[in-house]
């Protein structure tokens, strides 16, 4: 049963993953105006660049960032905000992400991990 659900899962990530490039837009105002938060700000980078290879279907490296516990630990204590801002070995692998999406990810580190 599990396996079917996780197949089930992976196929839903995977249409979804490849049938659009569209991304879910930043919501609000300027984010470094205001306090960056997980649900508003970083949720959604996640989501467009990081569920590919980091859902806990089959997750690369072991590392699953479905959650805010899952990105803040990551960022906390593990290597997520140096990969993100890695030219040489980047996270995402097709490159970088734009600057103001990895000071999306500096600022809510500095700002203490809002939710």
């Amino acid at each position: 049963m599990r396996i079917l659900k996780n197949t089930l899962l992976f196929l839903c990530l995977l249409v979804l993953g490849s049938c659009t490039k569209a991304e879910i837009p930043l919501v609000g105002e300027n984010p470094l105006n205001r306090p960056v938060t997980y649900t508003q700000d970083i949720q959604p980078i996640i989501f467009n660049n990081c569920l590919t290879c980091h859902s806990s279907v089959n997750p690369r490296n072991g590392l699953i960032l479905e959650t805010y516990a899952q990105v803040r630990n990551s960022s906390e204590f593990g290597t997520l905000i140096a990969r993100l801002n890695d030219a040489a070995n980047p996270m995402p692998q097709s490159g970088l992400l734009t600057a103001d999406r990895r000071a999306l990810f500096d600022q809510w580190k500095s700002g203490g991990y809002l939710e």
